[in-house]
């Protein structure tokens, strides 16, 4: 049983640690050393999931590292993640990560260990055009796991074009098994730098909107996420970058 966050938005600009959930091959830009926060409200507060997270930038790559947690009663989560992420080309970078998860329910049941495997890519295929592919493989090694549930796989494809140094939109298409394929559409846009409002909508009838703001060396970001049935799911997410950011982005190269 994992618990994932809500798709975070897939703006093109300079990356941070609330990119370590999805498109992690992004990192690979990151330029200084880097920590940060979010706690999400998963539609109940039961639900509530913690993550902290941290990268470290060196001459072979970006490493990073990350926990997150949830849980209510004798039952708890814990999710770790320790990752690389690397240039390969000066316009194409690869991310490897490894999440192993501990459940534990108290003293009436064992506990319970998993591990998930994540690749991806981040290409720059012309001066506007962004392109993020995300391969999710689960693996279950331990005797205690759930032997019979499917291994939830998933494969996800990211399109982004910067139409105007104000706004980019994103087109994304993803498959896991077994479900549908769902596709999305995204529209970010920066009336006034640092303030970013971004919105999106999927074929699954979700649809979510959230705003990012920029205080020199820290992003906090708000995000909303609607899902028939369930209701809403929030994410507040704040992180600290060791240098200043500046309006020009990393992946300009």
């Amino acid at each position: 049983m994992s618990i994932a966050f809500a798709q975070e938005p897939s703006m093109v600009g300079t990356p941070t640690m609330l990119d370590q959930t999805s498109y992690f091959a992004r990192m690979a830009h990151l330029r200084t050393k880097s920590a940060g926060f979010e706690l999400n409200n998963r539609f109940v507060k039961e639900l509530n999931v913690m993550r902290f997270s941290g990268a470290i930038p060196f001459s072979s790559g970006v490493c990073s590292g990350m926990y997150q947690t949830y849980g209510f009663g004798d039952y708890r989560e814990h999710t770790f993640s320790v990752g690389l992420a690397k240039n390969i080309t000066p316009r194409w970078a690869l991310g490897l990560q490894t999440r192993p998860t501990f459940e534990t329910f108290g003293k009436a049941y064992p506990s319970r260990f998993s591990m998930d495997l994540n690749a991806s890519a981040f290409a720059k295929l012309s001066a506007n055009l962004y392109a993020d592919t995300e391969l999710h493989i689960p693996v279950r090694v331990s005797s205690n796991t759930r032997e019979n549930a499917p291994l939830q796989s998933f494969l996800r494809m990211n399109l982004s074009y910067v139409f105007s140094k104000y706004g980019q939109t994103s087109l994304s298409v993803k498959q896991q098994l077994p479900y549908k394929t769902e596709v999305a559409m995204q529209l970010c846009y920066t009336p006034l730098y640092p303030l970013t409002i971004f919105g999106n909508a999927g074929s699954s009838s979700d649809c979510g909107f959230g705003i990012q703001y920029v205080f020199n060396r820290i992003t906090c970001r708000f995000q909303t996420q609607y899902r028939p049935i369930v209701g809403y799911s929030t994410t507040i997410g704040i992180h600290y970058q060791h240098s200043e950011f500046t309006k020009k982005t990393s992946y300009d190269m």
